[in-house]
């Protein structure tokens, strides 16, 4: 309805980023100035400053650790202390060398035989054959004494029992005695492991004791990150807000518009007289260039055929007749209406 809003022109994005970076740039270098907090114990001190600038014109920022008089003399007390140690260290390397020229010796490790733990196994055999065979002549007397013949049905099943719990017995015998001599074989190899590793542990000790220790000092608290304006993020909100309201105003208008040309398209006549309207307010110019109102029919006239309830957009008659009076007609009451159609 009327000229239409045209669309606001494009900022300088570019710009507008160079500013947002620029006040970034600007806050970082706030930020690290707040974090380089000089401190100061009784034990030393620790002081920040800036010493140059980068090739992009950023300061550089050095700091420098002081100890007190008594504490420099313990570091220097122990640097002395360390570097004794150092060269106890460098000695050690000699022992070191020497185990790795010795191969791992197992000859000192005690023997299984053939077969895993046979020693042992003998050993506790000798111990257990005379309890085996004082068991056989006590079976033998046992069968006599209940007078099961030797070779009966009898006899054979209770022999079939006896001789598996003597089975179970050796079997018993040989597990432990395997057990035992593997047991020995462990214990035996680990003896030699530590005498192998040995050289290296006392060497790592010596090393431990050597090393450079640094003053320490606590961390000041951080302070908050800050950026710089949002010039870019600014500049976008500005320019939608301007582009919003262009296209507020042009739908108004098309709306507008799109009424008036529904009146017309039907052949609408419309009471159009000013004297029968009221709330009247002038909303827009349409392309004829007759002001647009909206505007409610008085009570005496919204049930007219040709007036209505609610609120309605159109001309006013008397303004339209001095421009288009064809498009006006006066009924016989004496109030005017307008042809939409013949506009």
């Amino acid at each position: 309805m009327g000229k239409s809003a045209s669309a606001p022109p494009p900022p300088d994005y570019a710009a507008a980023a160079k500013q947002t970076a620029e006040g970034n740039l600007e806050a970082a270098r706030a930020n690290i100035a707040a974090n380089r907090v000089n401190q100061y114990t009784p034990y030393g001190s620790l002081e920040y400053k800036i010493s140059g600038a980068d090739p992009y014109g950023n300061p550089t920022w050095s700091a420098t650790q002081s100890l007190s008089p008594a504490q420099q003399q313990l570091l220097d007390y122990q640097n002395q202390s360390s570097l004794g140690l150092g060269q106890l260290a460098n000695k050690g390397l000699g022992y070191v060398e020497n185990m790795l020229n010795t191969p791992f010796d197992t000859s000192k490790l005690p023997q299984t035989g053939i077969n895993a733990g046979e020693d042992m196994t003998q050993s506790i055999m000798r111990r257990l054959q005379p309890q085996l065979q004082q068991e056989q002549k006590s079976f033998d007397a046992q069968m006599a004494n209940q007078g099961i013949p030797l070779g009966s049905e009898a006899y054979q099943n209770a022999k079939n029992i006896f001789d598996q719990r003597q089975n179970d017995k050796l079997v018993s015998s040989i597990i432990q005695g395997t057990q035992t001599g593997q047991q020995a074989r462990q214990q035996g190899l680990q003896e030699q492991a530590y005498l192998r590793n040995e050289p290296l542990n006392t060497l790592n000790a010596v090393r431990t004791g050597a090393q450079v220790q640094g003053p320490t000092f606590v961390n000041p608290a951080m302070q908050a990150n800050t950026a710089g304006a949002d010039i870019l993020g600014a500049t976008q909100m500005g320019y939608n807000a301007q582009m919003g309201a262009a296209n507020a105003q042009n739908a108004a208008n098309n709306a507008m518009t799109q009424g008036l040309f529904s009146l017309g398209g039907a052949g609408i006549m419309a009471m159009s007289d000013f004297r029968t309207k009221q709330n009247i307010e002038p909303i827009g110019i349409a392309p004829n260039g007759l002001t647009v109102y909206s505007y409610e029919y008085k009570d005496e006239f919204k049930d007219h055929e040709l007036a209505g309830h609610g609120t309605h957009i159109g001309y006013m008659a008397q303004e339209v007749e001095q421009v288009f009076p064809y498009a006006v007609r006066t009924l016989d009451d004496g109030y005017k209406v307008v042809d939409y159609g013949l506009l």
